[in-house]
């Protein structure tokens, strides 16, 4: 019998209802309006359920199990497997919200902390927006960033940082580090303690969290101490944090002056070695191709003295100097072809970025006019044996953290943070460490307890992965991976699922669609020259 239309309808609809409660993925439609203010929603009670959960802490997966989530605190977790289930009576339910996600066959984790990221302006390097980075990180479970400088303003970003706190704005966590004045900066200012002094408590004012020293003069070693000083007298939750490069301001230095974090590797090896590296006579810190051609031979030159390097680690550790090495955005020095075809860049990378990367000395980081095949087996060495002390400074108790550099080419928003964890399996970590630092040692370094792990309590910051990232990190890439189903016929699977930041669930799939029809749009409008 044929049914009239509107009864057809509501056939349907009753049907698709039905199903959609069956899988438990939504118990409560968004309210109207929701889906215009933010791509995300906050429930009063969030039921994550049948998940294999790694904490963070640095224990292995466990599960299934319910996790329960009250606006923005876990407020249970309810282990789900047989024997548990056995020992709670006839009487036990399941807990149930006002929306229940189902994550059976998924795992759980921490939200990521990429500990180096630069937020880009809208229009910034290579056309890209706010909305394209900060859904590219989201999209692939960066829940945190710790911005070390950026083009578009610390007014803007703390603007960005209070909506997303009402969830009015698509946005990770904002930590804001205000970069102190260097060479393409304004240079009247901060070369004294005294002036640092002052500047240090004017950025704080504008609502800095913590201070970024670059190349400039902020990496005098009096300039560095009194910046050091005065942003742990006024409590600056971010600390310190430096990018040594070619300075009279080493790892040592650092370290003993009271810098929070270490970035990239610059000033670790340079340490160990007496005097300066080798340079050639006509080197030119300035020129970028001779800047990270040498930069290739540093940790070769430094490891004929290891136990010289061993002690520099050793007052890193003491001192408690977080090193944060950011070896992803430094890959392409060892293998170019390789990191400019990374499979994300058909779908997740605009045109104009891929641009604005290519060999460019007006650009920051284009210096690959004229790399070498030489080039690449020293940057291939160099990875090497930096890695090994990477390992080393884990296994002596130091602490490291997880940073993409990203805003280029070579280190694209959220997928060069997946990136880095597989570059710390390289370097011999274990997964569960390695998710621990990415996650655990963040907020230990940020000094903020209650995001440290998955625990009762804790606020609500976390990512449900279709697949075990302790197995294999690419699970975690936007762009899937490629496996085989039960009948042998091939599949895609992977990627997060859901994000989930301070109780707000994004639909992480979501978020990568919108960037690819970002991409799709900007393949189809005409582009100027960057030059």
């Amino acid at each position: 019998m044929r049914l009239p239309r509107f009864r057809f309808v509501l056939a349907l609809a009753l049907a698709a209802s039905l199903s959609s409660a069956g899988r438990g993925e939504e118990r409560q439609a968004q309210p109207r309006g929701a889906a215009e203010k933010t791509a995300g929603q906050q429930y009063a009670r969030l039921i994550v359920r049948d998940a294999m959960l790694i904490s963070g802490r640095g224990t292995p997966a466990e599960g299934p199990v319910d996790i329960v989530i009250e606006r923005d605190r876990i407020t249970d977790i309810i282990p789900t497997d047989a024997v548990s289930m056995g020992n709670y009576g006839r009487g036990w339910k399941r807990p149930t919200g006002d929306r229940i996600i189902d994550a059976k066959g998924m795992y759980v984790m921490p939200g990521i902390v990429d500990m180096h990221a630069h937020i880009p302006g809208d229009g910034g390097r290579g056309g890209t927006s706010f909305e394209y980075a900060y859904k590219l990180w989201l999209g692939h479970g960066v829940t945190t960033l710790r911005d070390a400088g950026n083009g578009a303003g610390i007014e803007r970003l703390r603007e960005h940082r209070r909506l997303g706190d009402l969830n009015e704005m698509t946005v990770p966590r904002l930590v804001l580090h205000e970069r102190w004045p260097n060479v393409s900066r304004q240079r009247d200012k901060g070369h004294t303690p005294e002036e640092a002094r002052a500047l240090v408590r004017q950025y704080r004012d504008a609502g800095a969290d913590g201070i970024k020293v670059s190349k400039g003069p902020g990496h005098f070693p009096d300039v560095l101490a009194a910046i050091c000083d005065e942003a742990r007298k006024l409590g600056m939750p971010g600390g310190v944090m430096v990018d040594l490069k070619v300075s009279e301001t080493d790892a040592v230095i650092a370290s003993n002056a009271g810098v929070r974090s270490i970035e990239h590797w610059y000033g670790v090896p340079d340490a160990a070695i007496p005097g300066t590296q080798h340079f050639p006579a006509d080197y030119n810190y300035w020129d970028e191709e001779d800047r990270f051609r040498w930069a290739g031979h540093l940790w070769k030159e430094a490891n004929q003295r290891p136990e010289e390097i061993v002690r520099v680690l050793e007052t890193m550790v003491k001192n408690g100097t977080n090193w944060d090495p950011t070896m992803a955005v430094y890959e392409g020095n060892r293998d170019l072809g390789r990191v400019r075809r990374m499979a994300w860049h058909d779908r997740f990378t605009l045109p104009a970025l891929m641009q604005y990367w290519s060999p460019n000395p007006a650009n920051h980081g284009s210096y690959h006019a004229n790399w070498k095949t030489s080039d690449e087996i020293a940057w291939g060495e160099n990875l090497r044996i930096w890695m090994s002390y990477v390992k080393k400074f884990f296994d002596m108790g130091g602490t490291l953290t997880v940073g993409s550099d990203a805003g280029s080419l070579y280190a694209l928003y959220g997928a060069t943070t997946i990136r880095e964890l597989e570059l710390l399996q390289e370097a011999g970590l274990h997964p569960i460490d390695i998710i621990q630092i990415a996650t655990r040692n963040a907020w230990k370094v940020l000094g903020k307890p209650e995001l440290e792990g998955i625990r009762i309590g804790h606020l609500a910051d976390l990512i449900v992965v279709d697949g075990n990232p302790l197995d294999n990190f690419k699970v975690l890439y936007g762009t899937g991976i490629d496996t085989f189903d039960e009948t042998g016929k091939p599949v895609r699977r992977g990627g997060v699922r859901w994000t989930i930041k301070n109780g707000v669930v994004f639909d992480a799939p979501a978020l990568l669609r919108d960037v690819e029809a970002m991409v799709r749009s900007a393949r189809t409008t005409p582009t100027t020259s960057l030059q």
